[in-house]
């Protein structure tokens, strides 16, 4: 199987304006000038960061709503399986959002590259509530959904 990679990465930090017109996003991560992913919080962005190994090739604005456009030094790799039994057994348990649902991924590590795995909508995987999984990510993948996860 072939990861699916998002290179090219850029950040996009919005304006409370601009913010508006989103799900309350304050960051836009961008893959080829094209929307890859969002988060709510710098918590969340920094742990998405951390945890695909991305540098961001300015530092982030200290005041929130500050609007800024930085490159993204990295890539991320993501891995959709039909079934969990496919999925690798070992490595961390993340929150991955997936066609609008929250689920389990698997981070597979090795000295050059994080590849995130999951499962895909049309095969059996786990489902988290969606409130509860947003606030977990929101809070930067921290509290009692650890657990669960």
């Amino acid at each position: 199987m072939t990861p699916k990679i998002y290179d090219r990465l850029t950040l996009v930090c919005l304006t409370s304006e601009q913010r508006e017109t989103t799900c309350n996003y304050w960051y836009l991560l961008k893959s080829r000038m094209t929307s890859y992913t969002a988060f709510r919080s710098r918590e969340a962005l920094e742990f998405f960061l951390q945890l695909h190994r991305l540098k961001l090739k300015e530092p982030l604005p200290n005041t929130l709503g500050t609007h800024a456009f930085m490159e993204v030094e990295g890539e991320v790799r993501e891995m959709m399986h039909r079934e969990m039994h496919s999925m690798p057994t070992e490595g961390q348990r993340v929150l991955k959002m997936s066609n609008g649902s929250y689920t389990v991924g698997i981070v597979e590590e090795n000295d050059d590259e994080v590849t995130i795995h999951y499962s895909g909508p049309n095969g059996d995987r786990i489902v988290f509530d969606h409130a509860q999984a947003r606030a977990h990510e929101d809070a930067g993948h921290q509290g009692p959904m650890e657990a669960m996860i």
